[in-house]
């Protein structure tokens, strides 16, 4: 099981936007490039959380109307 999960962004922008808002909710994220396989037809980019801070993240980020493209396990953090 993953450590940690990647919420896919659109682009960039959208990523550290994501990432500014899960630290106001006090959930720290990383802004990355999620691997190839995983990427939208855009640029692609993803924030890092925390897998046991994933679901908590979404249900508050919803409710603020905000949806990542994806929430995908990070596997590429366990290698």
């Amino acid at each position: 099981m993953s450590r940690y999960a990647l919420l896919i962004c659109r682009s960039q922008t959208e990523a550290i936007g994501l990432r500014r808002h899960l630290g106001q909710m006090g959930v720290p994220g990383e802004v990355t490039r999620p691997p190839r396989h995983t990427r939208t037809e855009s640029c692609g980019w993803a924030v890092r959380v925390g897998a046991g801070q994933a679901d908590d993240a979404l249900h508050r980020l919803r409710q603020l109307g905000i949806t990542p493209c994806r929430v995908l396990p990070d596997e590429e953090a366990e290698r």
